[in-house]
């Protein structure tokens, strides 16, 4: 038998060949090692059938996958599954009509290139990120349609994304912090969002998200429950942070609602931006107060394993880029070179000082 046991989920897993092509399926309701071992037996028993066409495949189009599987899907386990909607739209317009295992991976191809040549709406040249997008959700659409029989291997799989260039990390200055606050004296619930936002580094829907059930000023800790990972953290407060919220009427179950309705407040794309443009911050977005947040603690010599506690990154490469520069070792081997170009200066000196022959 060829079945393991996944380290990150403890999902049972078989993964074998067959005719030379590999066949690696999640066996979802196998609890342990003998039960797995009889669901692989169960599927290799249909690979062969299919395979020398004892048992046909079911075949459905795309568009039912989407409507019947897909969608249900995205609703119960992602937190992207408005984004989700609006991309399968696109999706449908393409692949809808036709039998999910009549879709090769010439024709996604072919979907890449025209999508990325077809304006948007407004007319504006398509974004490369868009296109990845895309095609993220289309390879998890194929996946789990592989996943429930439907399909034998992802026509994604050999179709390669576009390669991007663009990670930023904006960080505030002192002087840009105090404009943006001073910007914001006259909204009150904005100004309060941003400070939390930079002495916490939480994400906008994670402070959004925030109702007092989930702060606990006596630990001063925050514990956010509705993470990009799904996974809760605890964010501990700081004495700016503790006493912000310590002066805060509580009028609502949100630590933040909206003014209007006293619920969760969705937005305030207009507020901050008139903010941004008064403070005279350029190529600036709110997100970037969390790189202030992850870039400052840096600086005060906060490594990498624990910025990525606080932050709630489920890798640890992606909070790496906050501590690259500031790491002492690299401070000290670029410092070094002051010494080498002393030198060099010198011996440069020595040289047009050197008599001619």
């Amino acid at each position: 038998m060829t079945v393991r046991k996944r380290k990150d989920t403890g999902s049972w897993v078989s993964d074998f060949y067959y005719n030379g092509k590999r066949i690696v399926r999640t066996l979802k309701f196998a609890r342990t090692k003998k039960e797995a071992e009889q669901a692989e037996a169960i599927l290799k028993n249909k690979v062969f059938k299919q395979a020398y066409g004892l048992e046909r495949r079911p075949s459905k189009t795309f568009e039912d996958f989407l409507v019947e599987t897909f969608l249900p899907y995205s609703e119960a386990n992602k937190k992207s599954f408005k984004c989700d909607v609006y991309v399968c739209r696109v999706l449908a317009a393409e692949f809808g009509k036709k039998k999910l295992d009549q879709i090769m991976s010439d024709e996604v191809e072919g979907f890449k290139q025209r999508f990325l040549n077809t304006p948007t709406k407004h007319g504006k040249p398509r974004s490369k990120t868009t296109v990845n997008y895309h095609l993220a959700v289309l390879s998890r659409i194929f996946s789990l349609a592989a996943e429930s029989g439907l399909l034998e291997t992802n026509p994604c799989k050999n179709v390669r994304k576009f390669r991007l260039n663009n990670r930023r990390t904006r960080v505030l200055s002192d002087l840009e912090e105090a404009r943006l606050v001073k910007a914001l004296k006259d909204n009150q619930l904005v100004r309060n969002i941003v400070i939390v936002a930079l002495h916490t580094g939480m994400r906008k829907g994670e402070i959004l998200d925030l109702k007092w059930f989930d702060v606990d000023l006596k630990r001063r800790v925050i514990t956010v429950r509705k993470s990009k990972s799904f996974q809760p953290r605890a964010v501990p407060m700081n004495h700016t942070v503790a006493t912000l919220l310590e002066e805060i009427r509580r009028e609502s179950e949100y630590v933040f609602p909206s003014p209007k309705s006293g619920g969760k407040l969705k937005d305030f794309k207009r507020s901050f931006a008139s903010a941004r443009r008064k403070a005279g911050l350029r190529d600036f977005r709110f997100h970037d107060l969390r790189h202030t947040a992850a870039t400052r603690m840096a600086d005060k010599g906060a490594d990498a394993f624990t910025l990525a506690t606080i932050l709630g990154h489920s890798d640890i490469r992606v909070t790496a880029r906050y501590t690259h520069a500031t790491d002492a070792s690299i401070r000290n081997a670029v410092a070094n070179l002051d010494s080498h170009f002393g030198n060099e200066s010198a011996t440069a000196n020595q040289v047009l000082d050197w008599p001619s022959s």
